[in-house]
């Protein structure tokens, strides 16, 4: 599967590195070059295109290789950003399958309804994990 990252945060990198490591072709896009730059770090080097550039440009997301792409996952640390890049994904770009990180649970809830995106928060996640550890 072809898939564009977008934010090279620890989210975005560690994804990079899974995704990777199980044989999907990945491009990451960021507005930050120094993160890109972290992804010299991963072992095994990453393979896949890396572009800086901010990341609700069109232009910029067509340079990240979105036209070919089989998913998006937007999981930069700003909501905004993630929300903007994945409308315009899944709106402008037609993807089919776009993933949105959430880091307010009221905007979760609002971004999955209202604007029809699947989210991710983890926020949500650590509370469930947390009270699932602690009713053991």
């Amino acid at each position: 599967m072809n898939i564009l990252i977008v934010g090279c945060g620890r989210v975005g990198r560690r994804l990079v590195h899974v995704l990777e490591r199980l044989g999907h072709d990945v491009s990451v896009l960021d507005e930050d070059a120094a993160n890109l730059a972290l992804l010299n770090e991963l072992e095994p080097p990453f393979s896949g295109m890396a572009v800086a550039g901010v990341p609700i440009d069109g232009d910029v997301l067509r340079s990240a290789g979105i036209e070919a792409c089989d998913a998006v996952a937007a999981v930069s640390e700003d909501d905004s950003v993630n929300l903007m890049a994945a409308q315009i994904a899944k709106s402008i770009f037609r993807r089919e399958k776009v993933i949105c990180r959430v880091s307010d649970p009221h905007l979760q809830v609002l971004y999955h309804k209202a604007y029809e995106l699947e989210t991710v928060c983890p926020t949500v996640l650590t509370e469930q994990a947390v009270f699932r550890a602690l009713a053991k």
